[in-house]
C-alpha cells in the first residue's frame, strides 16, 4: 500500500529545507515519531494531522492523500496554466523544491524570478 502521507510529509519538510529533527521540534514529537511516519510504520493520530496541516499550511485532505492539490480546490483565483504548472510541478518535486529555495531567497535572485513569471503571464 502506498503512503500517501508519509511521502506527503516528508516532500514538505523538504521543500523547508528542514531535517526530520528541526520538524520534530518544532512540532514538539520525537524524531523517532517523525521518522516512522514518513516511513509509513506508523500512522499519525487525527490532532498530530492537524498540527502537520496547520505547519504546512496545506489541508488534511491533501496529507492525506483525499486531495490532489495543496490549494483549495474552490479557489476561483488559479488560473488554467497556473494549474497546469502545479501538475508539472508535482510531477517532478525536485523542480518544485528548487523553486520553493528561489522564492524563499531574500536576495536578487527571487526578485528577478517573480519579475521573470510577470512577463511569462503578460506573453500568455
Amino acid at each position: 500500500m502506498e503512503n500517501i502521507l508519509g511521502s506527503r510529509i516528508k516532500r514538505l519538510r523538504e521543500n523547508r529545507g528542514l531535517s526530520q529533527k528541526q520538524l520534530a521540534a518544532e512540532l514538539e514529537i520525537s524524531n523517532v515519531q517523525l521518522s516512522r511516519y514518513e516511513s509509513g510504520n506508523r500512522k499519525p493520530d487525527p490532532d498530530t494531522i492537524a498540527s502537520f496541516a496547520n505547519y504546512f499550511d496545506v489541508s488534511a485532505d491533501y496529507l492525506l492523500g483525499i486531495a490532489s492539490s495543496v490549494s483549495d480546490p474552490q479557489a476561483e483565483y488559479v488560473s488554467e496554466q497556473e494549474q497546469l504548472l502545479l501538475q508539472t510541478l508535482k510531477r517532478h518535486p525536485q523542480l518544485e523544491h528548487v523553486l520553493y529555495q528561489l522564492l524563499q531567497s531574500p536576495d536578487k535572485k527571487r526578485n528577478r524570478f517573480i519579475e521573470l513569471w510577470r512577463l511569462f503571464n503578460e506573453q500568455n
